[in-house]
């Protein structure tokens, strides 16, 4: 088993890849993203969260770790190496990944954009467009020939309706859901539909205007929390793929270990 860390702004999500090419997804399981804690405190509380499954880290073969939040990379890194006993494999641009990549700073590119990219670019049509919908929505988009060309970084949902919320007297602080209706009849409805929608929406717009660049029928893969509310409320066909991110994380392992 390879044990799979993906640090988010939000939360980390830890999983263990197993089986043909490590992608079978054995557990998940998260703890909230706190930046001022040690190795120590981290190696500690997913040492409990293992344990409770049953899971013996000494066992794992090997551990990636995939991080937007640099401060804490070599932190979780250090944690995981306590744990299991082994160096982990940080994701990078570096990193044999299937693509090459066509952007001005290959090094700046979210490595969690990166993971999400080489799954789409192994395992969907190309060219293809990825879309996780994160503290921030990230859009990933992969040429016919596996090039990594760029693409779109917007608020996500929840950053979004907690930005308005805070920023206006009498607009309240709500959890998004699945919409029932098009048109809000309240000032919630309101606030989640066009949330709902409006980001179902700029999917949609952003998705015909690459098509139409690129000349070629375009893939659409959504992952990320809030995939499973937005996706329905497309126009545009769009695949739904909960574990894109750890797919990718066990073809950068094969790849790379």
């Amino acid at each position: 088993m390879v044990l799979a860390v993906d640090i988010g702004n939000s939360n980390i999500c830890i999983g263990g890849l197993s089986g043909a090419g490590h992608r079978n997804i054995l557990f998940t399981v998260r703890m909230v993203t706190r930046p001022r804690c040690t190795a120590d405190e981290y190696a500690a509380e997913l040492r409990f969260l293992l344990a409770r499954l049953q899971v013996d880290p000494r066992r794992c073969e090997g551990v990636i770790v995939c991080s937007v939040v640099p401060g804490l990379t070599g932190v979780l890194a250090a944690a995981c190496e306590r744990l299991t006993g082994c160096t982990a494999m940080i994701v990078s641009c570096e990193l044999d990944s299937g693509m090459t990549f066509k952007v001005d700073e290959p090094a700046r590119v979210g490595r969690d954009r990166i993971a999400d990219a080489a799954a789409a670019a192994a395992y969907y049509p190309l060219p293809c467009m990825t879309v996780d919908l994160g503290t921030a929505t990230t859009y990933n988009v992969i040429s016919e020939n596996a090039e990594f060309l760029g693409g779109f970084i917007v608020p996500g949902v929840q950053t979004s309706l907690r930005a308005i919320s805070k920023g206006t007297a009498q607009l309240p602080p709500i959890a998004p859901e699945p919409p029932e209706v098009l048109i809000g009849r309240n000032t919630v409805e309101a606030l989640n539909n066009g949330a709902m929608f409006g980001t179902a929406a700029m999917l949609d717009g952003l998705a015909q205007r690459v098509q139409a660049q690129l000349g070629k029928p375009l893939t659409v893969v959504a992952t990320g929390g809030l995939a499973p509310y937005i996706t329905p409320c497309c126009q545009f066909p769009v695949q739904y793929d909960a574990d894109l991110l750890f797919k990718g994380l066990a073809l950068l392992w094969e790849k790379n270990q």
